[in-house]
């Protein structure tokens, strides 16, 4: 990661110690961070958890490097923290009656939010459970941990030793990183899991795509749609009521603030989400599924990633808006996309319900334009999955096969998505992402 100097103009809030001492203030800010934009927004927002009101932005972020430091002490100090910490901040603060002078003090790190709290509560989250079955009734009381990437076909084609690699979860993981996404080995067993069905239910459903390769029937592509939608539902679910505990229960207001934010946006996905897997519900009780459309991607060459994921898409491949996600006025657009066995080969399948091809199509499209123009569509498609896609899993040979540029530039892209200060770039499926060497030989577009 980049380092970043931001430095803030604030005055201190009725919750500030020195609220009687101090008038005002320069917050001085070193933030790890690979994006100018997602390094002052967590700037800024460590400086208000610390009750400072930030009134405006006095030096824009620009890039700095230990060099910069070398004959000033206190600063290249606070540079070498941001190092082990991400964030460093130092004050310059004048006094109300412009004569009382302080010596330096030492500001209490915020203890309202602890990491490590976070994803403990996420994993408990994680073990309850109920059936999301269309038909699920009083007698599904007993949900199983369901795979929504398979475990035959798809986790132990890739697995060494049954094992991948996957987002860690771990808060030592996240701590080394200083936050951001670090991949780690786990068993396959425990991988992609979610207590989204009942035995009974999942046997019966997922049937056709977990015991036959992709022929593809329509039936097969919606079963793969509706895992996608029913296990990104079950996730929303549980981060709004995660968010709901954090945001009532936050006594400090930086904290308060960014996670009644993250409740209001989690539950009107939460809506959205419902919304669908009801029209997804209907095709299965009429046994119709003329309203599924899809665009599948098939490669003949061995998987190096297997993912499943769902979501709805703001910008297409050249950086176009195709839905405005702030509105809260009406349904948004949806879009699954899975990897998927076929009978020879594997593919990238990209599913959704017809109603929501006023994003799906035009998206594609430009997906059609990017591969014109460049040759070819694998790297365009790596971006997408690994910018768009927490629930996926890597070949340990491929990963560890990778140098270290590689394996640095995916997890930049992995962590644009995982991390709240960070804006999504319109630009964000422009550029390639290479590494994967995803080489397609078909694709077979039912949307017209």
């Amino acid at each position: 990661m980049n380092t970043f100097y931001v430095v803030f103009r604030v005055v201190p809030t009725s919750h500030n110690q020195y609220v009687n001492e101090i008038e005002g203030a320069f917050a001085c800010c070193w933030v790890c961070d690979d994006d100018p934009v997602s390094a002052t927004n967590l700037g800024s927002f460590k400086v208000r958890q610390l009750h400072w009101k930030v009134l405006s932005i006095e030096e824009p972020p620009v890039l700095v490097g230990e060099e910069d430091y070398q004959q000033k002490e206190m600063a290249l100090e606070r540079f070498k923290h941001a190092q082990a910490h991400r964030v460093a901040i130092a004050f310059e603060a004048w006094s109300k009656d412009g004569k009382t002078s302080l010596e330096a003090i030492r500001l209490e790190s915020s203890k309202d939010f602890i990491i490590g709290n976070y994803l403990s509560d996420i994993a408990e989250l994680k073990r309850t459970g109920r059936c999301l079955h269309f038909d699920a009734g009083i007698t599904c009381t007993n949900p199983i941990d369901a795979h929504s990437i398979q475990k035959n076909g798809a986790l132990s084609v890739i697995a060494e030793n049954g094992q991948v690699y996957v987002p860690s979860k771990n808060f030592s993981d996240t701590k080394r990183n200083l936050g951001q996404v670090v991949f780690a080995k786990r068993g396959i067993d425990a991988v992609s899991t979610f207590r989204g069905f009942c035995g009974k239910h999942d046997n019966e459903i997922f049937q056709p795509i977990d015991d036959q390769p992709l022929a593809p029937s329509s039936e097969q592509i919606t079963l793969y749609a509706y895992r996608g939608v029913c296990r990104e539902l079950f996730a929303k679910e549980n981060s709004v009521r995660l968010f709901q505990d954090y945001a009532k229960n936050s006594a400090n207001q930086a904290s308060h603030h960014i996670f009644d934010s993250l409740l209001k946006g989690s539950s009107f996905a939460l809506q959205n989400l419902a919304a669908q897997k009801e029209k997804y519900d209907a095709m299965f009780t009429s046994k119709s599924f003329a309203d599924i459309k899809s665009c599948l991607f098939h490669s003949s060459a061995p998987p190096p990633v297997v993912f499943s994921g769902a979501l709805f898409p703001e910008y297409d491949f050249r950086g176009s808006k195709l839905q405005d996600l702030s509105r809260h006025d009406h349904e948004l657009d949806l879009l699954t996309f899975s990897f998927a066995s076929m009978f020879e080969g594997w593919s990238l399948l990209f599913a959704w319900h017809s109603d929501s091809s006023e994003s799906c199509v035009p998206l594609m499209r430009s997906l059609a334009t990017r591969g014109f123009e460049d040759g070819s569509y694998g790297d365009h498609l790596f971006r997408f999955v690994v910018a768009n896609c927490e629930n996926l899993a890597i070949s340990p040979v491929w990963w560890e096969s990778l140098n270290e540029p590689d394996r640095a530039e995916i997890m930049k892209c992995a962590n644009n998505m995982v991390n709240p200060f960070s804006p999504l770039h319109p630009d964000y499926l422009e550029a390639e992402l290479k590494g994967a060497n995803w080489k397609f030989d078909y694709v077979i577009p039912n949307y017209e």
